[in-house]
């Protein structure tokens, strides 16, 4: 049902057309579609409401402003208390009208919801109906929403809410008109003014995934490297400037703003991309689910729900599913030509010494807490075993070299048959992945 107009104080209000101006308003404020958006200004307006004519659009020596609490931006869900402002030292009352549109659909995309925060104000529905209170929405086939002056204003500036969509639905253009009104009495001389607004999403980092920093598998270890997936808004993709980033042996819990905490506390991190995190965890004694968040310039992302447990053991790979592995000499070990001319890879053979490197392996005999650069050997608590297609194999060391790295000394038994072969490293009833490759060749 269409409310009720009072149209004595017709100031305070108004719908634009092109010039000549034509200007109406309402003590109770406009009919909806009077904010010069792309479908508003409806001419049969004019003949409901009696017409009066006024200075050109914008041409009062005013303006009006819209101004929002975290400039032209907006965070998705986020409730945000909106500014008009209209500025004309002519001007007696005032009024207004804004609505908000998707950018993509700028004629019938209404964008979030109004609130009006005093019965100073109404929300019309494009079809002239009040907008139901029981639903706070409008009708599917008229979704369009104005706010606006209930009763004319001798201030100068009116304020509402305004909640955006809940997702990022891309840019979002606010379109307000405002009335300046001399007060004579008349329907002459009020200033009119327009003004839009291009309001850019803000997305809070999302994780959609935390994982083995080398296997890749869901879960994480205390002071072993872990991945987290997901949606960071940074156009960074680097590693840790180790020269510049790394401060008296401690490694840096933020890189370009983006900080991880496990279980509430910081972890160090590596390396950062858009898509792509990779941390050490932090050093904790915890079993079980624990909280992981990510914090960027944007805010910090929901808890993701990941588990804490005591070994995950990953081998770290070359391409192709081949472990990564290197001679004692010094020789990368994988697949022929792996890598094409730009590294030599050369298969292993029975007798050959290799070192494999991983993370996840757990404790070690002498503890090395998280956050720190490590150069020397401890020892997993736990005996690491390693079979090469089926075939135990001797380890001679395992345990941290580095930072959350583990490296294993492995010979290739005499047993082993030729061709790809796979390899599994066990510790704790726990093993690294599956389809995890080494190229064996006996001479």
């Amino acid at each position: 049902m269409v409310r009720t107009r009072n149209i004595q104080f017709a100031k305070v209000a108004v719908i634009m057309f092109s010039a000549p101006l034509l200007v109406w308003g309402f003590s109770s404020g406009p009919d909806a579609r009077s904010t010069a958006a792309p479908g508003d200004s409806s001419p049969q307006s004019c003949a409901q409401a009696g017409c009066h004519t006024g200075t050109a659009l914008n041409a009062g020596g005013g303006n009006v402003a819209l101004t929002f609490p975290n400039g032209l931006t907006y965070t998705p869900g986020q409730k945000i208390r909106v500014r008009v402002t209209i500025t004309d030292s002519a001007a007696r009352v005032y009024g207004f009208q804004a609505t908000s549109r998707l950018a993509s659909n700028l004629t019938r995309g209404q964008a979030g919801t109004f609130t009006v925060v005093s019965t100073a104000y109404t929300i019309l529905c494009e079809d002239g109906s009040e907008r139901p209170t029981s639903t706070n929405t409008c009708r599917a086939t008229a979704p369009l929403e104005y706010v606006e002056h209930s009763r004319p204003n001798s201030a100068n500036f009116f304020e509402f809410d305004w909640t955006p969509p809940a997702t990022n639905l891309g840019n979002i253009m606010f379109y307000v008109s405002g009335n300046a009104a001399n007060g004579n009495g008349s329907q002459s001389g009020d200033h009119i003014y327009t003004a839009t607004a291009t309001l850019s999403p803000i997305t809070k980092p999302t994780i959609s995934g935390v994982s083995n920093g080398a296997s890749f598998v869901a879960g994480i270890v205390s002071d072993s490297w872990t991945t987290l997936n997901g949606k960071f808004n940074t156009t960074s993709n680097r590693t840790w400037n180790s020269a510049t980033e790394i401060v008296n042996g401690k490694l840096p819990s933020s890189l370009d703003g983006i900080s991880v905490k496990i279980n509430n506390k910081d972890a160090s991190v590596y390396y950062i991309s858009d898509t792509q995190l990779n941390v050490q965890a932090p050093t904790d004694a915890s079993l079980g689910p624990v909280a992981v968040t990510v914090t960027t310039a944007d805010g910090t992302s929901d808890a993701f729900t990941a588990n804490l447990i005591a070994e995950q053991p990953g081998f770290f790979m070359f391409p192709s599913n081949y472990v990564a592995a290197v001679r004692s000499d010094g020789v990368f070990t994988a697949k022929d030509k792996l890598f094409g001319a730009s590294l030599t890879t050369v298969p292993a053979k029975p007798g050959d010494v290799l070192l494999l490197f991983g993370t996840g392996f757990g404790p070690t005999e002498t503890p090395v807490p998280a956050g720190s650069v490590f150069s020397g050997a401890s020892k997993t608590s736990r005996p690491v075993t390693i079979t090469i297609g089926g075939i135990d194999s001797p380890v001679a060391f395992a345990g941290l070299t580095g930072a959350g790295l583990y490296q294993m000394n492995v010979t290739i038994p005499a047993l082993v048959p030729n061709g790809d072969q796979a390899i599994i490293a066990t510790i704790n009833g726990q093993r690294t992945q599956i389809g995890a490759l080494l190229t064996i060749l006996k001479p």
